[in-house]
């Protein structure tokens, strides 16, 4: 347990609190949106203040057998690259790291055989004075920062004592974006699940509608009637380009998983609106409200707006015959509204049966994220579909490098 701090003096020349640094550290982690710079960050303070040369860190990869390089350029080119990755086995090990969980000084292991069968070029860098920082959350090990001073270094009690907090805040930190990153690939998994089961359902039913349509075309050949037949051969290829076209938007949606633990809701709306008007050719325009670009809106909700938006796109394209559209999103503090906007010809939206499969599917994922779909007429006498549901407060930044489950 980490026991009162009193002001110590820094290597810069002033005096500073050890309780105040580790509230520094602290905010640096939670603050920031992005995870490694703010990490880094967050390690840069423990080196400026102890006075240490480098402090590159090595975080456990999902495997747990290599220990990963998270630092900054400056810091990689110290280490080299033939340090990017080490093998865990030679480093996780007495007296490095201890149960306890507390920093252990080179200094006093120089005569251990744990120092004797390190490689020479990783002494040479991390020096006889190096300070091993133990990374830990929950009862696990995480990593560590090493610590390299280019004189002797002292390890005293009271900074064992901040080096073991900081260690704790660190691992807190860590252990969290990888427990969060975990929950979004699960979240993006069973998004595909669920747009796979979609996919099912909807080609399905078209495929039943083209059986019944060529079942019909062969009774009129039967019958010798040329006109129905062409009739129905004219109504077979526009069946067949909206298959098409319907197999395409799932496509799509299919291959945007894969993003979906990527960049902020708006940032994947926007990349949504980008490929809209380059593979369908109808002008679309973005418009977006105050507070557009936080990253509060979480996974799950993100994810149904983003099937919402592409399900309404689909129509527009493929049913609309519209020549612009809009989309525009619009938070709040508590909560976030998605609306799709065309000119097109619109439609009575109390004609619309509830089982029809798009309007079916917005509802269901809306109702998923106790959210609502609306649809509408437009100001412009188009279709209006309009998606709101509750914010849960969710953090969300760039990834730890995946090899450490970030």
């Amino acid at each position: 347990m980490v026991v009162g701090f009193d002001a110590y003096h820094c290597p810069m020349g002033h005096s500073r609190s050890y309780l105040a640094e580790l509230v520094r550290i602290n905010d640096a982690l939670i603050w920031s949106r992005d995870r490694t710079d703010s990490y880094i960050e967050a390690v840069a303070i423990i080196r400026e203040l102890l006075g240490a040369r480098i402090a590159p860190t090595y975080l456990l990869n999902e495997a747990g057998n290599t220990l990963v390089l998270v630092a900054d350029v400056e810091t990689r080119a110290a280490v080299g690259e033939e340090f990017a990755t080490m093998p865990a086995h030679e480093h996780i090990r007495e007296p490095w790291i201890n149960p306890e969980e507390w920093p252990v000084s080179a200094a006093d292991h120089l005569d251990h055989e744990s120092w004797r069968i390190l490689p020479e070029d990783f002494k040479a860098w991390f020096g006889t004075s190096g300070v091993v920082l133990s990374i830990h959350a929950d009862g696990r090990h995480l990593g560590a920062v090493l610590l390299c001073f280019d004189g002797p270094f002292e390890l005293t009690q009271e900074r064992k004592e901040f080096l073991a907090a900081a260690g704790r805040i660190l691992g807190n930190a860590v252990y969290r974006w990888q427990v969060g990153g975990r929950e979004r690939e699960l979240g993006a998994l069973e998004e595909r699940r669920r747009l796979s089961d979609e996919l099912h359902v909807d080609l399905s039913q078209q495929i039943a509608a083209l059986g019944l349509h060529v079942g019909a075309m062969k009774l009129d050949v039967v019958d010798r009637n040329i006109d129905r037949l062409a009739e129905d051969v004219r109504q077979l290829d526009g069946m067949v380009t909206t298959l098409k076209r319907t197999l395409r938007h799932q496509m799509l949606g299919l291959r945007a998983d894969a993003e979906l633990v990527q960049g902020t809701f708006v940032e994947q709306v926007r990349t949504h609106v980008a490929n809209f008007r380059l593979q369908v050719g109808i002008p679309l325009k973005l418009e977006c409200g105050y507070g557009c670009d936080s990253d509060a809106v979480p996974l799950a909700v993100g994810a149904q707006l983003l099937r919402v938006l592409q399900e309404a796109l689909a129509n527009v394209h493929l049913h609309s015959h519209a020549s612009a559209a809009t989309v525009r999103v619009l938070p709040s503090r508590t909560r976030i509204r998605l609306e799709i906007e065309d000119d097109g010809r619109g439609f009575d939206p109390t004609s619309v049966p509830d089982s029809r499969l798009g309007v079916r599917i917005m509802t269901e994922r809306m109702q998923q994220v106790d959210g609502v779909v609306q649809l509408g007429r437009g100001a412009a006498g188009g279709t209006l579909v309009v998606a709101e549901a509750p914010l849960r407060a969710a953090r969300r930044g760039r990834a730890l490098p995946a090899e450490v489950g970030g």
